[in-house]
């Protein structure tokens, strides 16, 4: 009697536990990361494209994850050479008809949206996307500790790699 039982416990176990792990493999499939490993700043057509994707994604339903990494790290550095509190981002103001865009693809009016690239990313921020930085490339670039926007989670390659991995679509800027 007791083997029975413990083999129907065993085979309740069995059944049951692909569920979650079909669960996580749907998670995945519906998130975007988007690795940022080059400067966005007003000299590219990259600080543009990564914000609309962003939307796009958002719009369809998707869970956004950010990476800052390599070169891209310098996006998030505080400061000028006369000191400041602005990041690149900071600096470089959304056109109106980039305004237009985006507030259609999130659904909102343009006077909804900030002005200013980088007010744009705490704006994604708090609809829901997640955002990282590197701590080795903030290391190879000389950016401390207080030298970025910390809207950004420090993150080591461990946790890239999981990032990585559980990112069921990926695209690099």
């Amino acid at each position: 009697m007791k083997i029975r039982a413990l083999f129907l416990l065993w085979l309740i176990l069995l059944v049951a536990s692909p569920a979650p792990a079909a669960e996580t493999a749907a998670t995945s499939d519906r998130t975007l990361l988007i690795h940022v490993k080059t400067l966005l700043n007003g000299g590219t057509d990259r600080t543009v494209l990564v914000p609309q994707v962003v939307a796009a994604a958002l719009k369809r339903g998707f869970k956004v994850v950010l990476l800052f990494d390599a070169e891209g790290v310098q996006s998030l550095k505080m400061g000028r050479w006369f000191g400041g509190h602005s990041t690149p981002l900071d600096r470089v103001k959304i056109a109106p008809r980039e305004r237009q865009h985006l507030a259609g693809l999130l659904g909102t009016t343009p006077d909804g949206l900030p002005d200013i690239y980088g007010s744009m990313l705490h704006f994604l921020r708090g609809r829901g996307v997640a955002v990282y930085v590197s701590r080795q490339a903030l290391q190879l670039r000389r950016i401390g500790d207080a030298q970025f926007d910390h809207i950004a989670e420090v993150v080591d390659e461990e946790r890239i790699v999981e990032l990585l991995a559980g990112a069921g679509m990926y695209v690099s800027y």
